[in-house]
């Protein structure tokens, strides 16, 4: 048992794993990319709420399915507020909404970026225009994606279900076409999303694409099998809550919550992604700094 301990102890990958666990900075990376993250969910939920006008929902609809499922002090307090926002669009606000969506964004972004530089132990991404037009703009938008898959996964089934049984009682077999393709297509959307940002987050020479596998697969792992238990659990914790304002603290702080383990994954994954690559290619190498050059790597 002690040769076994002793052998793994001093197996190369398993220290370089750990030392560059540790020049991450897990925790303080991930509760600063999380903040703003969740920063971000407030004009992002401003932006849905000027889009909804355009969409020419039926307002009285809605208002009567909130009346069968919130509190009556509450429904009375927020009805005329819901109707507002149906009912009046706003472009000035949509416009502020969308540039504040994209600094938080940008801001969670670049610090998930600082932390995946740290895991691999190299300098901060190569010169300003260069982070900034590629590092981004390519990484907000696969951020994103990334979000709105994740969230899909973890409240698709019972956002699917309100609709089909509250909104619009759709055939059952589209019912349960979209309740089996909704797994397979978060599978391949993660995999993809997640291939994509660790190639174009790090500032760092991704020679094979094998090199990022490890932490893709496990990411994807993750991603996928995690949220569904968290949204049944949190579905289940919210139906038995009668008040509105303990209802709105729990979820804030489930999200703070799950931003932090989302940004953990995400950096363990660039973690086990340095550890593979120093494994089999022997060194890690940074990126040219010059646009070509990126160009270039993923041609390669």
């Amino acid at each position: 048992m002690k040769a076994l301990f002793k052998r793994v102890s001093t197996w190369q990958p398993l220290k370089d794993f750990i030392n560059f666990y540790k020049s991450s900075e897990l925790s303080l990376s991930s509760i600063a990319v999380a903040y703003y993250l969740l920063l971000s969910i407030f004009p992002l939920l401003l932006i849905l709420a000027n889009l909804l006008p355009f969409l020419n929902l039926d307002t009285d609809l809605i208002l009567d399915v909130l009346q069968d499922q919130v509190p009556p002090q509450i429904y009375e307090m927020s009805v005329g507020f819901i109707r507002n926002i149906l009912e009046n669009p706003s472009t000035g606000l949509l416009s502020v909404s969308v540039l504040a969506g994209f600094w938080t964004f940008s801001r969670a972004l670049a610090t998930l970026q600082m932390a995946i530089n740290k895991a691999y132990e190299v300098s901060q991404h190569r010169d300003f225009i260069l982070s900034r037009i590629i590092g981004l703009v390519v990484g907000l938008g696969l951020m994103i994606l990334l979000s709105l898959t994740i969230l899909i996964s973890t409240f698709g089934q019972v956002t699917l279900t309100f609709i089909h049984d509250h909104i619009f009682a759709f055939d059952n077999s589209l019912y349960r076409t979209l309740q089996t393709a909704t797994l397979p297509v978060v599978i391949v959307v993660v995999f993809v999303s997640l291939i994509l940002l660790y190639f174009v987050l790090p500032n760092v020479k991704i020679h094979k694409l094998r090199y990022i596998m490890p932490g893709t697969i496990f990411s994807t792992l993750v991603f996928v099998a995690l949220p569904n238990f968290f949204g049944v659990y949190l579905g289940r914790a919210l139906s038995q809550m009668r008040d509105f304002k303990l209802v709105g603290s729990l979820l804030i702080f489930g999200l703070m919550i799950w931003f932090i383990f989302i940004a953990k994954v995400l950096i363990i994954g660039a973690v086990l992604n340095a550890t593979y690559q120093k494994k089999y290619f022997g060194q890690i190498e940074t990126r040219r700094g010059e646009i070509v050059g990126f160009i270039k790597d993923i041609r390669k």
